[in-house]
């Protein structure tokens, strides 16, 4: 079977999966959630999540370099490095956790008055969650570079239901901890089937030796520096937006941007599925010395095609069905802004295709427009979005569209070079 086949069959089986798991995470974030958080609790989520995911960031750096270097030794076929560059990647993982937990420990009674959050416990409970929301991708990462994407699919059916019940029984009586809690449970069952998943390759039979992948630590390194790179100014925007959003905006907007936000992750989720079953294909043709540039076009194209008609169907249809909702009477002047910022998630997840395409094949050309773009996007969402959501989604539209017409511009100039 050709790598296109395979690719693209792997794509369906996965995003079958995972829209299925969607459904019990839709009825958790727009129906279970609203109906027992208040506004102000709901403007709460995004900026406790955001401050969480922040302090994991050499997390999320940690499982784009492990997963490209996982994957080009299981294309080699050295299942022994595999195994050592796994044992050692989730040592690695684990310590990084618990730093970065024991940082935000320290940083809880800032975050509380920051936030408005009255309950530390609350706090230190999203921090764990945003944590947590770093260190599965690792696992994913593992399970992605091995080309498990039946393990892929049944984690995250799994997942989401455990998710759904557990928020149904401890939201009434915990609220905001309540639903992170929620989250961590969901986080706990994946590590738990990627664990077993993985059960041949962590605890088979031939003896590892200790860091066996030292000989190719430099090129490694010089990887990891690009990524961390790429990683931290990507972060920038989301957490100046998070906070704008919480520090700068009322309570009612704030939690409408919770709401719209959750449909707009619609769009996010299927994008990022592509991109999950992209890296390792991009990662194996540039191991055997071939072009996957043809996997690009259509990933990039299938992603952000999809989600502008996604963004096209809210537009019509959510405006019909907010005021039927229980608990969305004071969100339907906002129902259009779920199809607007569908939108921004469309060319942002679109780009990121682009990014993870380019991080598989060890090139970061993009990081010459990625940087000033970021760093200007947080400018403007810190000098110019207090006061209204819409302002906010003009600012993140604008800045979406600018680095689309890069990446646009970057693959035009760069059509054969693509290749390896």
């Amino acid at each position: 079977m050709s790598q296109a086949k395979r690719f693209w069959l792997s794509l369906v089986l996965v995003f079958g999966a995972l829209r299925l798991a969607d459904v019990a995470n839709a009825v958790s974030g727009l129906w279970v959630v609203p109906a027992h958080l208040s506004p102000e609790a709901l403007g709460a989520v995004p900026p406790l999540s955001a401050f969480g995911a922040f302090l994991a960031l050499p997390m999320g750096a940690v499982a784009v370099v492990f997963s490209r270097q996982l994957c080009a030794y299981a294309t080699a076929g050295d299942g022994l490095r595999a195994r050592g560059l796994l044992r050692d990647a989730l040592a690695a993982a684990t310590l990084l956790f618990l730093a970065a937990l024991g940082a935000a420990a320290l940083a809880l009674p800032w975050l509380r008055d920051t936030l408005r959050v009255e309950r530390s416990w609350d706090v230190f409970l999203a921090v764990a969650y945003g944590l947590l929301s770093a260190l599965v991708p690792l696992f994913t990462a593992a399970l992605q570079a091995l080309r498990r994407f039946g393990a892929i699919a049944a984690s995250n059916l799994l997942s989401a239901p455990s998710r759904l019940v557990f928020l149904l029984f401890c939201l009434p009586a915990l609220g905001l901890s309540g639903y992170f809690l929620g989250q961590i449970v969901a986080f706990l069952v994946l590590i738990a089937v990627a664990c077993w998943a993985m059960r041949s390759l962590l605890f088979g039979p031939g003896r590892c030796p200790v860091l066996a992948w030292r000989d190719d630590a430099r090129p490694i390194a010089r990887y990891a520096g690009k990524v961390a790179l790429s990683t931290l100014v990507g972060f920038i925007p989301v957490l100046a937006v998070s906070f704008v959003i919480r520090a700068r905006l009322p309570g009612t907007e704030s939690g409408a941007f919770y709401l719209v936000s959750r449909f707009s992750e619609i769009a996010a989720y299927c994008g990022n599925t592509v991109a999950l079953v992209l890296f390792p294909f991009a990662v194996a043709a540039r191991t055997r010395g071939e072009s996957s540039a043809r996997l690009h076009d259509g990933a990039f194209l299938a992603t952000l095609l999809g989600g502008a008609a996604l963004a096209a169907l809210f537009w019509f249809l959510l405006p019909l069905l907010f005021p039927l909702i229980p608990g969305y009477a004071a969100y339907v002047p906002h129902a259009r802004l779920a199809a607007y910022l569908t939108l921004v998630t469309a060319c942002n997840v679109a780009v990121a295709t682009h990014f993870s395409h380019a991080q598989a094949r060890d090139d970061f050309r993009y990081l010459a427009y990625f940087i000033p773009l970021s760093l200007l996007s947080a400018a403007a969402l810190w000098l110019f979005a207090s006061g209204s959501l819409l302002r906010v989604l003009h600012i993140l539209f604008a800045c979406a569209l600018a680095q689309l017409l890069c990446v646009g511009a970057e693959r035009l100039l760069t059509h054969e070079r693509i290749a390896p």
